[in-house]
Formats: structure tokens, C-alpha cells, sequence
């Protein structure tokens, strides 16, 4: 019986996941590059980014719960007018793979004295696998599963924009969306239905305050957008900056989670952090949270303008 609900939450949770069909973060604040091409170059200096997210830990058995890792390197050309990106990220949910190839490319207007605003546009290869021999075959009436079918693999193209504009280094916001066209493979498995609800808009903004001469304060805010299942979500974080080396940090995920976070700027070219989700939604009887690890790697000595910590 325990099996049996185990596998039903877990069924309900990742559709609704699959449903807005981009991949999730704690550490949103510090890998914007997966929500908005028009990030790519803005840190003013090449930079390696790496995550690895495993979510719902101790719920569910052979490997069902959702793993995603991601790797992505951006940087400014055209003496920093324009940028460009590179990522791949694999993401894992139960029967169902994806890979996928990311490339984007911006090119930032100075429109003040202190503001600067980006354009870009993205483009992903993705390669999609949906495992049917791990189903369970008293689900057959399931219709996520594929009749007469082992397995069903397809690779779909799409494009993605988004604008961001910073303010003196201090205020960010961003507008993008990251998937223009209904070309994922979930379509063709009938995970959400009609297959017209794969356009997820993000609005994220944030900036930076000094609190003491060592504490600064760094909030920050994500909402989504989605027409159909998945209709409204967002995200509202602070972080408090000791030093400029150590980060402490809330983050509250709407009818999800209450997340801590916990960085180190180990010099100012390495850091790494890590992410714990404790789940509020009903799943939290089904699983012990979630847990995320980042490491990011700057190329300081591309610029010699760039001698401080950056926070966005």
C-alpha cells in the first residue's frame, strides 16, 4: 500500500513539474543564465557555473525522484557589448530523460549614465528519452505511457529571448522566456494535455545594500508565468553577505518549500554553496527535501576593472 502511494504523489508532483517543463533552482540568483539568454556576459568576465540539484531525497525508490545537473559558461565579447553562452543540463524525472544543448547571445545598450540594458536571444537542442520497460504494468491504463511501446526517445529545436537591465551594479530585472515554441517531447506523451501550455514567461529582479561597512543585504524575487496547469509561481529570497566572502540565505517557493542557503566566496574567483529545501507542499509525507550544490569559477584576470565580488 505504501508503494502504491509513494508512486501516485510522485506521479501527480512531476507531472505538475513536467507541466511548466523548465528545470528548477534554488540557486536561481546566481544561474539566471538558465532562465534569460540576455544574461550571458553580464558578470563583465568569463564564468563557469555547475549545479546539481536532487530533489525529494528518501521518497521514492529506484531512482524516481527528479536529479538534475547543469554546467554553463558565459562571457562578454565585442569589448562587452555583446555576450555569449554555452550549457548543457541532463534532467532526470522518473521514466523520463532529457538533455539538452543551450547557446545565447546578447547585446547591451547603455541607456543612462547608470543603466545598462541587454537583448538576447537563445536557442536549445533538446534530446528527449522516456523509458517505458520501468513502468508499472498495472498502470496501462496510464496515459502518459505509450502503448505498444519500450521506449520513445525524440530531439526537438527551439528558441528562446529576454531582456535584463542593471543599474549601477546595485538593481537587476529581467523579463524572458526561455521555450517560444511548443516543440518538448512531453507533448508527445500527453503529459499535460493539449500540448499548448509549454510557455513559461520569468520576471526576476533584485539588487544590493550595504547594511554595515561588512553586511550587505541581497534580495531577490522570481515569478513565473504559465497559461495553463502551472499558472502562476514565484520565489522571494535575502541573502546576507558577511564580508564578501560568506552568504546566508532564505528563499520561500510558493506552495513548495522554505529553502536555506549557504555560500562561501572562497576567493574571487571559486564559489560554492549549497541549498537544502525543506517541502511544505503535500509531498513533505513522502519525502526528506531537497538538496542542491553549486560551484561557479570566474576569470578574474580578464579585465582589469574587475577587482570585486560580484553579486548578480
Amino acid at each position: 500500500m505504501n508503494k502504491i502511494i509513494y508512486t501516485t504523489a510522485f506521479l501527480l508532483f512531476s507531472l505538475m513539474a513536467m507541466a511548466q517543463n523548465d528545470v528548477q533552482y534554488t540557486h536561481y540568483l546566481f544561474n539566471k543564465l538558465a532562465y534569460n539568454p540576455a544574461y550571458a556576459g553580464s558578470e563583465g568576465m568569463p564564468v563557469i557555473n555547475a549545479l546539481y540539484r536532487n530533489q525529494w531525497t528518501g521518497g521514492f525508490a529506484d531512482g524516481k525522484a527528479p536529479k538534475t545537473g547543469t554546467i554553463n559558461y558565459h562571457s562578454p565579447i565585442q569589448c562587452g557589448r555583446g555576450g555569449f553562452g554555452l550549457g548543457f543540463t541532463s534532467d532526470k524525472a522518473g521514466i523520463f530523460n532529457s538533455n539538452r544543448l543551450d547557446g545565447a547571445y546578447s547585446y547591451k545598450f547603455q541607456v543612462s549614465e547608470k543603466g545598462n540594458l541587454s537583448l538576447g536571444l537563445g536557442a536549445q537542442l533538446e534530446f528527449g528519452n522516456a523509458d517505458y520497460t520501468r513502468t508499472n504494468p498495472l498502470d496501462a491504463g496510464d496515459n502518459t505511457i505509450l502503448a505498444g511501446n519500450d521506449e520513445y526517445s525524440k530531439t526537438r529545436l527551439n528558441f528562446g529571448a529576454g531582456l535584463y537591465y542593471t543599474h549601477n551594479d546595485n538593481f537587476y530585472i529581467g523579463l524572458s522566456a526561455p521555450q517560444l515554441l511548443n516543440t518538448s517531447y512531453y507533448q508527445d506523451v500527453s503529459i499535460s494535455g493539449d500540448g499548448n501550455d509549454f510557455h513559461t514567461y520569468y520576471l526576476m529582479l533584485g539588487f544590493a545594500k550595504d547594511l554595515t561597512n561588512n553586511v550587505k543585504l541581497v534580495p531577490g524575487a522570481m515569478i513565473s508565468y504559465n497559461g495553463k496547469n502551472v499558472p502562476f509561481e514565484f520565489d522571494i529570497n535575502a541573502n546576507l553577505v558577511f564580508m564578501e566572502k560568506l552568504w546566508f540565505g532564505l528563499n520561500y517557493r510558493l506552495g513548495d518549500s522554505i529553502d536555506g542557503l549557504i555560500q562561501y566566496q572562497i576567493n574571487n574567483q571559486i564559489r560554492a554553496g549549497f541549498a537544502y529545501d525543506f517541502t511544505t507542499s503535500d509531498i513533505k509525507n513522502y519525502s526528506n527535501g531537497s538538496l542542491e550544490f553549486l560551484l561557479s569559477y570566474a576569470f578574474t584576470n580578464y579585465s582589469n576593472k574587475i577587482s570585486n565580488v560580484r553579486y548578480f
